[in-house]
């Protein structure tokens, strides 16, 4: 197993923000200088692009650049560990992910959520099922139905071992007492090519990710796992109203080094909520098909310690 240095090794590079020395600035001089929001993986998915888009309005709030540097690597864990050696004065701050919570359940990794110090959660998006426009079911009782007389013969295609798409399709067999065959994909795209060729028979990944085939007419979704319908799809049902309790989402918060003063992390938390209140951002979001949903810092902590416990669970640890 590589050793704690040789991870951070991988993820060497960080910004010169962090990596030189600093005095303890307190609230008052801060920022001092440009500060970093990592983002923990490559450009040019979700992640990095909400990442660039409140990168902006932070930079107008703060009156500093907000330079986006990605921190690829491990699931993760890289972009993580990097947050969490920061120093601690409020210069970096970045991005975490359900894999924060699901990757020590899953093998040994360098980093938990306890060891970072939460800010604010952001966003939140929730799972769909979508099965292709030639499949008969129409609504999510239909599919179940057909599961129940077939056990494992519907194919779903789902994110790997510990996402959060994976524990949507475990959560529909719990809540349903159905069995299905779960077909893990590195991410939506592949997945939903798969369902539009007909070689799966459904998929559980956001609604924003199944937003093309769905308005394309290649596919169906027959249900959210949301409390409420979606404003983009005010049409589909929730699983609740069909009869089964699901609530399963993807996230995406913000966190910063433990040990950065109280003073620094509420200015912080201040400059997050106007930020994701400003028209360009919503407009961005909606245009994406990305949900807003901020939390500040102590709900946040909170919300890490429910997620927590919920992926022990099903995975254990």
């Amino acid at each position: 197993m590589q050793t704690r240095r040789h991870l951070l090794g991988a993820g060497a590079g960080l910004a010169g923000a962090s990596a030189l020395p600093v005095r303890n600035a307190g609230a008052a001089d801060w920022p001092g200088r440009p500060v970093t929001l990592l983002v923990p993986w490559a450009p040019g998915g979700g992640t990095d692009a909400v990442g660039r888009a409140l990168a902006r309005g932070l930079s107008a709030r703060l009156g500093v650049p907000v330079p986006v540097l990605n921190r690829a690597g491990g699931n993760g864990t890289i972009g993580h560990m990097a947050i969490r050696d920061a120093a601690p004065d409020g210069h970096t701050i970045g991005f975490v992910v359900p894999q924060l919570i699901t990757a020590p359940l899953l093998g040994p990794v360098p980093v938990t959520w306890r060891e970072l110090q939460p800010l604010a959660l952001l966003n939140a998006d929730p799972a769909a099922i979508t099965v292709g426009a030639a499949k008969p079911w129409r609504t999510l009782a239909e599919f179940v139905e057909e599961a129940r007389r077939q056990p494992r013969t519907l194919r779903v295609g789902n994110s790997g071992q510990g996402g959060a798409w994976h524990m949507a399709a475990l959560e529909l067999e719990k809540k349903a007492g159905i069995e299905l065959i779960h077909v893990p994909y590195a991410s939506a795209g592949p997945a939903l090519q798969d369902l539009v060729g007909g070689h799966i028979d459904a998929v559980a990944f956001s609604a924003a990710e199944a937003r093309a085939p769905v308005s394309g007419g290649q596919a169906r979704m027959i249900a959210v796992a949301a409390p409420e319908r979606l404003r983009a799809y005010p049409e589909v049902a929730t699983a609740r109203e069909q009869g089964f309790d699901l609530d399963v989402s993807t996230w995406r918060g913000l966190a910063t080094a433990k040990g950065t003063p109280a003073a620094i992390l509420a200015r912080l938390e201040d400059a997050v909520r106007q930020s994701l209140e400003d028209e360009a951002f919503q407009g961005f979001m909606t245009q994406q098909g990305f949900g807003v949903r901020f939390m500040q810092a102590a709900a946040f902590e909170t919300f890490l310690a429910e997620q927590d416990a919920k992926y022990h669970a099903y995975f254990g640890g």
